[in-house]
């Protein structure tokens, strides 16, 4: 079977307005004793048939966690599991390369036994350990973010920590090719005031080939900023956000010459020119946790108060869905070409207290 990959963000429809939605469960995961997939708390990932791909941080044969497949109909599917050397506890999310293999890293395991992986896994299971993270200065370990891919297959992702003995750095930029080479392509700084930021999240790429970001520390203010690493390896901040709303989580999400960037409290637009300001400030108490974008401009994603909400290109928000207490949310929410959402949750939920994937059947 050949599976290609589905830009859903070109394909979702127009949307005028909040819609209502109808919450289903796609899929619980089995129990622990059948040693299949747990735990799930990555976002998700679509291929062009439907069906959804994801890590868990547990379960498999070893315990060591998985990369799974859910089809359509809820039927899952265990592609790899983990067993240490290869790679343990993976809670980052999945990328495509133009082969159809599925990228990702783990925050443990490996050649070095404790400080993570990247890695590839084929359709059919085939797993391969693209490089071990050695617990060394300027290396970076513990990989818990996705990486995103260029045209080569190259693989770019972040790390925070640099040595062996748990020193937080500022964390590094680093590329693996398809034969393992190993790159730094920008190394953060760890101690003040660092005006290039501390502490980089997930990334995205643009077609040339250029990396955006943002930092959870430092920056102009301290509190962080929004960043291009062009493919020179030149750092250039976009917006350094102030002192009373930082923290900025990636990845941002872009919509032509703007980026969308959450905080703990907001959510900032942020030119590619640069500059930038508050879009929406959510209400006291509230912290969105994941972000997505339809064609129309609509922002879609969750709360860690269990809501999923939607916010207009002109910054009304709606909020679609709240968790009752049965009916549970994850960290993520992801959209299929009809405008239909999907997620994961983690251990205790599901059937049998291992997780689910849920769907918010647009109406």
């Amino acid at each position: 079977m050949k599976f290609r990959l589905l830009s859903l963000v070109l394909l979702l429809p127009l949307m005028a307005g909040a819609q209502t939605y109808t919450y289903s469960t796609l899929a619980n995961f089995p129990p622990s004793s059948e040693l299949g997939p747990s735990d799930p708390t990555a976002p998700l990932l679509f291929d062009a048939q439907g069906n959804l791909f994801g890590t868990s941080q547990a379960g498999g044969l070893n315990n060591d966690g998985t990369v799974f497949m859910v089809t359509p109909g809820g039927d899952i599917t265990t592609l790899h599991s983990f067993d240490g050397s290869d790679g343990q506890t993976p809670i980052s999310g999945l990328a495509w390369d133009s082969a159809n293999n599925l990228y990702g890293t783990t925050v443990h395991g490996g050649a070095f036994s404790f400080y993570g992986t990247v890695y590839k896994v084929a359709l059919d299971g085939t797993e391969t350990v693209l490089y071990s993270f050695p617990g060394k200065y300027r290396y970076g370990n513990y990989p818990i973010l996705p990486v995103v891919l260029d045209s080569n297959n190259n693989a770019y992702g972040v790390t925070t920590f640099s040595d062996n003995n748990f020193n937080v750095s500022g964390g590094a930029i680093f590329s693996v090719t398809p034969a393992g080479k190993f790159t730094v392509r920008f190394q953060f700084c760890s101690l003040g005031p660092c005006p290039n930021g501390s502490g980089p999240s997930a990334l995205i790429m643009d077609k040339a080939g250029n990396l955006y970001g943002a930092t959870g520390a430092g920056g102009a203010n301290g509190s962080g900023n929004v960043f291009e690493l062009t493919t020179s390896r030149q750092l250039k901040i976009l917006y350094s956000f102030p002192l009373s709303d930082g923290l900025p989580k990636g990845p941002p999400v872009r919509s032509g010459n703007n980026f969308f960037v959450r905080t703990q409290t907001a959510i900032y637009k942020v030119a590619a020119t640069g500059g930038g300001s508050v879009f929406y400030t959510f209400p006291s108490g509230t912290h969105p946790t994941s972000l997505v974008m339809d064609s129309s401009g609509n922002l879609y994603g969750t709360t860690d108060v269990q809501t999923v909400f939607e916010i207009a290109p002109d910054g009304t928000e709606s909020t679609i869905f709240t968790n009752t207490g049965s009916q549970p949310i994850g960290s993520s929410v992801i959209l299929d070409s009809v405008g239909n959402l999907y997620g994961a949750t983690g251990q205790f939920t599901g059937a049998n207290q291992t997780g689910s994937i849920f769907k918010l059947t647009r109406n």
